[in-house]
């Protein structure tokens, strides 16, 4: 791993897409046997569950006239998407099976189709050269699909670029002063960070340590703990999609044991996979895992209701920062100081995926 220094002037950011990579496409419980379509990197997909359960996806135009599959009264008979505008019928590769008026199908009556893995309770969709897609990894998000875990999750759209979440995401001082009242105390603006570069494995590492901080509404609210805190910070994000912060909360003082176990500390696994919908377009899809009160809907409940406004008060913050970059004059510079060690590794990382 190699250290990140701080940058200090950065120009205008891209958006052109990383491509030949996996993204997440929706929830598993999103996709069943109704046709469904979300875009991803400016490509329209349909979405559906074969009568075994499996996800397809595949272009949502059909050949013919370029009418979406996903719209009424197109719909499903057995494992064929039928066409609600000619009648066009499609089988769950995306092959043409039939056409109205003739016996002959063109040969060229085909749908993109694209490779799909369920994992970790994701619908992840490559966008790129299929051909690629078995030999490029997909990151692990393991705690949203595993024994001793519970989970609340959402997604919400975002009206801006996702360089401009992946900037929120891996500086978390912002919370200080976005989110005080749920989130954010003034220790974790005022705590340096380190941030650590993996190019091998293509992952940006930033870590806060708080050993003596307020404990925020939160965590207060879910663990029962009072008074100061001992709180974690780790964050390890995978361009292009995926981002995890590992956070631990504990009593001042309380760390963990010399041989890794964790007994006296609570652990919430905050999960967001970062997925272009078009080039000032986001899908942000988020998730808070937790190893404590596994079956206290009321603890799920709050902390899916407070995780949901914190989520809602960056989209309001980058709403307006994509506003303001678009009116912008060419060539404008930006400031960066040392908490944006991480997110200008990440526009490096990001940078050097696009050209390939």
């Amino acid at each position: 791993m190699t250290r990140c220094d701080p940058g200090h002037k950065l120009a205008g950011m891209t958006t052109a897409f990383v491509r030949n990579q996996w993204y997440v496409a929706a929830y598993g419980r999103e996709i069943g046997r109704e046709l469904f379509t979300r875009t991803v990197c400016g490509e329209s997909i349909l979405f559906w569950r074969t009568g075994n359960g499996a996800v397809t996806a595949m272009s949502d135009r059909c050949v013919h006239r370029r009418f979406p599959l996903s719209e009424k009264p197109s719909h499903l008979v057995g494992d064929t998407v039928v066409c609600g505008y000619h009648g066009f019928t499609y089988g769950a590769d995306g092959v043409c099976v039939a056409v109205p008026g003739q016996t002959r199908v063109p040969r060229t009556a085909r749908l993109r189709a694209y490779p799909i893995v369920e994992q970790d309770s994701f619908v992840w969709v490559f966008i790129g050269d299929p051909t690629l897609a078995a030999t490029t990894r997909i990151p692990r998000a393991p705690w949203l699909d595993k024994p001793g875990w519970t989970v609340v999750a959402g997604m919400e759209p975002l009206a801006a670029r996702a360089s401009l979440l992946v900037d929120n995401l891996l500086d978390l001082s912002h919370e200080t002063y976005l989110h005080g009242g749920y989130i954010g105390t003034p220790e974790v603006a005022e705590t340096p960070i380190t941030t650590e570069v993996d190019e091998e494995a293509g992952i940006v590492y930033v870590s806060r340590r708080m050993a003596d901080a307020a404990c925020p509404p939160f965590y207060s609210n879910s663990t029962g703990l009072t008074g100061r805190i001992t709180r974690w910070q780790d964050i390890e994000y995978t361009p292009p999609c995926l981002y995890l912060l590992h956070s631990r909360i504990a009593p001042v003082g309380v760390l963990p044991n010399d041989d890794g176990s964790d007994p006296d500390a609570f652990h919430v696994e905050v999960v967001y996979a970062i997925t272009p919908e078009t080039e000032h377009s986001t899908h942000d899809f988020w998730a808070v895992a937790r190893d404590f009160a596994l079956d206290d809907q009321e603890v799920s409940d709050y902390l899916e209701k407070s995780n949901r406004t914190v989520v809602l008060q960056d989209v309001a913050a980058l709403d307006t920062l994509e506003q303001v970059i678009a009116t912008e004059p060419d060539g404008y510079q930006e400031l960066s100081i040392n908490i944006d060690t991480g997110g200008l590794a990440a526009r490096r990382m990001l940078a050097r995926m696009r050209a390939k």
